[in-house]
C-alpha cells in the first residue's frame, strides 16, 4: 500500500471540497450562481490550472531562492505528476453520479405522472428538443467539419435542460400554476429524450474508436442488442431493490413473517421512507449495476433509467425521496462540480475552442427559443406562456456537465476533449445568462399584476364604467365553505345569465390566476377575475359569503364579499378599469359588505347603487 499516493488522494480531495465550497459561497453571495462558483473552485486547485501557475513561476528564476516559494517548486518537481494522476482516479464518481441522476428520472415516469403530463407537453418537448438537436448536430458537422458522431453527441447534449435556478426563483417569487407545471414536465421529458440519444451515440462513438465496422444493419443490431441487454440489467437492479427494500408496517401480517424469516431478509429489508440507510442501499445497488453495464460496454444510463422506471411503477415511488436528503446530497453535488472544474484544461482553450463554444451557445439558444415558442404556439398555450416559456429553458448544467466529462474520458482519442472544451465554457454562459434572463422573465410574469395593485388603491373610479352598470342584477348570497366552491358558485351565476356556456369556461383560468397571487385586496373583499372572448365590456357578479373565507388578503382579514370580474380578452386594459372602480368604491365605503347585504334583505338593488355612488 503506497502511503504517499494515499496522502496525495486525501490532500487533493480536501482541496477540491474546500475550494468548491468557498467559491460557491462567494458566487452565491454575488448572485452569479453557486454551481459556477463550485466549478471555478475546482479549476483553481485542479492540476491543469496549477500547471499554468508553474509555467508562470518558471519565467522568474530568482524566485527559486526565496524561502516562501521553495516548497512550491519542490511540490512541482517531485509530486505534481502524481497530483494529476489522482484526479483521473476520481472520475469514477462522475459515472456513479450520472447513474444516480438517470435513476432519479424514473420518479417522473410513474404512469400517473405521465398521464398528467398530457400530449401538449410531449409535443413541446419533441419540437424544441429535435430542433435544438438538429441545429447543433448539422451546425458542427457542416460549419466546423466535426465527425458525424461527435456532432451528434454535441447535439444530444444540447437537448438537456437544468433549470434548477429557475425553480428556485419561482419558489422565491411564489409562482405556481400552469407555467411551473408545464416547465417541469417539459424538463423531465427533455432529459429522458437526451439520455436516450446520448447513450446511443456514445455507444456508437466508443465502438468506432475501437475500429469496429458499423454498417446500417450491423448498427441497428448493435444498438438494439445493447438497449435490450442494458434494460435487462435494469430489470435485475429492480428485482434486487424489491428484495432489499420492502414496504411493511407492524399492522401487516407480513411484518411478523419478515421478522421471523431469515437473517439475510431481515437485514436487507428496510422501510421505503427517506433515510440515509435507503440512500446507502440505493448507491450500492446502482453502483454495482452500472459497473456491470460498463463492463459489457452497454449504455449504463439506459440501465439506470429502466431500473428507475420499474421502481416507480412496480415498487414504491417513495424510494426516490432518499435522493433528496438535504444534509447528504449537497455534498455529492459539490464534489461533482469540483471534479468538473478540476478537469478543465485551460491550456487547451484557444481561439478555436472559444469559437466552438460561441457556436454552441448561439445554436442551442436558437433551438431552445424558437422550438419552445413553436411548441407553445402549436399547442395553443396562453399568450403569456408563449412569451415566457422559451426564456426559461436556457439554463444548462448538471446532466450536460456530467456527460461532457464522460465523453472526454471515453472518447479521449477521437475528439472527446474538444467536445469538453466546447461545452464547459458554454455551460457557464448558460448558467449566468440563463439565470439573468429567467429572473427578468419571471419578474415580468409575476408583475403583470402590478397594474392591479395600483388600480385597487385608486380613489377615483374609471369614467368609462360604473359599478352598477357592470354588476346589473348579479348580486346573491353564497353558501360556499371553500375558495374553490365560491369560484364555482359565481361561475354558475355567470352561466345562468348567459355570459358563459359552462362553469369550466372560466373556473380553470380563475384558479390559475389565484395561484399566481391572491386576489384578496383587503377590507373583506376579493376580486377573482379572468379574460374571456365574446363580451365587449367588463361583467361582474357580486357574491356575499354566508361564512367568511381565508383568501390570503394582504391585511390578513377573511373575505366575505366577492366581485367576480370577466373582461374582454381583446381589451386587456378593461379589467384594470373595473378594478379601479371597485377600489374607489371600497375607499369611500368602509363596510361594503353590509351595504350589499341590507340591499338584498330589502330586495332593493337600486338602493345599493345609490349608497355606493362614487
Amino acid at each position: 500500500m503506497d502511503l504517499q499516493h494515499m496522502k496525495m488522494q486525501i490532500l487533493e480531495l480536501g482541496l477540491l471540497i474546500l475550494s468548491a465550497y468557498v467559491f460557491g459561497l462567494f458566487a452565491k453571495k454575488f448572485k452569479i450562481g453557486e454551481v459556477i462558483g463550485q466549478i471555478f473552485g475546482g479549476i483553481i486547485v485542479g492540476p491543469h490550472f496549477l500547471e499554468l501557475i508553474h509555467r508562470l513561476l518558471e519565467k522568474y528564476n530568482h524566485l527559486h531562492s526565496i524561502s516562501f516559494f521553495k516548497p512550491i517548486y519542490h511540490f512541482y518537481n517531485s509530486e505534481f505528476a502524481e497530483y494529476g494522476q489522482v484526479l483521473e482516479s476520481y472520475h469514477f464518481f462522475v459515472f456513479l453520479f450520472l447513474g444516480l441522476i438517470a435513476f432519479s428520472l424514473g420518479e417522473e415516469l410513474h404512469r400517473d405522472r405521465l398521464r398528467k403530463v398530457g400530449i401538449k407537453a410531449v409535443f413541446i418537448c419533441l419540437i424544441q428538443g429535435m430542433l435544438t438537436f438538429l441545429l447543433l448536430a448539422t451546425g458542427f458537422r457542416f460549419i466546423f467539419h466535426f465527425s458525424w458522431i461527435n456532432s451528434l453527441l454535441i447535439g444530444s447534449i444540447g437537448i438537456a435542460t437544468a433549470p434548477a435556478l429557475t425553480f428556485i426563483l419561482m419558489s422565491k417569487l411564489k409562482i405556481t400554476g400552469s407555467l411551473k407545471n408545464l416547465l417541469a414536465n417539459i424538463v423531465v421529458l427533455d432529459d429522458i429524450l437526451e439520455v436516450i440519444f446520448f447513450s446511443i451515440f456514445l455507444g456508437i462513438g466508443v465502438a468506432k474508436q475501437k475500429g469496429e465496422h458499423l454498417s446500417f444493419g450491423h448498427l441497428t443490431y448493435h444498438v438494439t442488442k445493447e438497449l435490450v441487454l442494458a434494460s435487462f440489467i435494469g430489470l435485475v437492479i429492480f428485482l434486487i431493490f424489491k428484495l432489499s427494500i420492502k414496504e411493511r408496517s407492524k399492522n401487516d401480517s407480513s411484518y411478523h413473517k419478515i421478522e421471523d424469516s431469515s437473517f439475510l431478509s431481515t437485514v436487507l429489508s428496510e422501510h421505503p421512507t427517506p433515510s440515509v440507510e435507503i440512500l446507502i442501499i440505493m448507491i450500492g445497488i446502482i453502483a454495482i449495476g452500472i459497473s456491470v453495464a460498463i463492463h459489457f460496454n452497454l449504455p449504463f444510463l439506459i440501465t439506470a433509467i429502466v431500473a428507475g422506471f420499474l421502481i416507480s411503477n412496480f415498487h414504491n415511488n417513495a424510494i426516490f425521496d432518499s435522493l433528496k436528503i438535504e444534509n447528504v446530497m449537497p455534498i455529492f453535488n459539490l464534489l461533482f462540480f469540483a471534479i468538473i472544474g478540476a478537469s478543465v484544461r485551460i491550456d487547451s482553450f484557444d481561439a478555436n475552442s472559444l469559437k466552438f463554444a460561441l457556436a454552441y451557445v448561439v445554436l442551442r439558444t436558437a433551438g431552445k427559443l424558437i422550438g419552445n415558442w413553436m411548441g407553445a404556439k402549436v399547442t395553443k398555450q396562453d399568450k403569456k406562456i408563449v412569451a415566457a416559456l422559451p426564456k426559461l429553458m436556457l439554463p444548462q448544467a448538471g446532466m450536460a456537465a456530467v456527460e461532457t466529462i464522460l465523453v472526454a474520458t471515453l472518447l479521449s482519442k477521437s475528439g472527446g476533449f474538444v467536445i469538453f472544451n466546447t461545452i464547459i465554457p458554454a455551460l457557464i454562459v448558460f448558467e449566468l445568462g440563463g439565470a439573468y434572463l429567467s429572473e427578468r422573465t419571471l419578474i415580468k410574469w409575476r408583475n403583470w399584476t402590478v397594474g392591479e395593485d395600483k388600480a385597487v388603491k385608486s380613489t377615483t373610479p374609471d369614467s368609462d364604467f360604473t359599478l352598477a352598470g357592470m354588476i346589473e342584477d348579479r348580486v346573491f348570497e353564497m353558501m360556499a365553505s371553500t375558495k374553490e366552491e365560491a369560484i364555482f358558485e359565481l361561475s354558475q351565476l355567470m352561466v345562468k345569465h348567459g355570459l358563459i356556456n359552462e362553469t369550466a369556461d372560466i373556473t380553470f383560468s380563475i384558479s390559475e390566476r389565484e395561484k399566481l397571487s391572491s386576489t384578496g385586496i383587503g377590507k373583506g373583499v376579493a376580486i377573482p377575475h379572468c379574460r374571456i372572448s365574446g363580451i365587449d365590456t367588463p361583467k361582474i357578479a357580486c357574491g356575499l359569503l354566508h361564512k367568511s373565507l381565508d383568501w390570503g388578503s394582504p391585511d390578513g382579514e377573511k373575505v366575505n364579499l366577492l366581485f367576480l370580474i370577466l373582461s374582454p380578452e381583446e381589451r386587456p386594459g378593461y379589467h384594470l378599469k373595473a378594478i379601479r372602480t371597485i377600489g374607489a368604491t371600497i375607499s369611500k365605503n368602509n363596510d361594503l359588505y353590509h351595504v350589499f347585504r341590507n340591499g338584498l334583505l330589502n330586495n332593493d338593488i337600486e338602493d345599493i347603487y345609490e349608497t355606493i355612488q362614487v
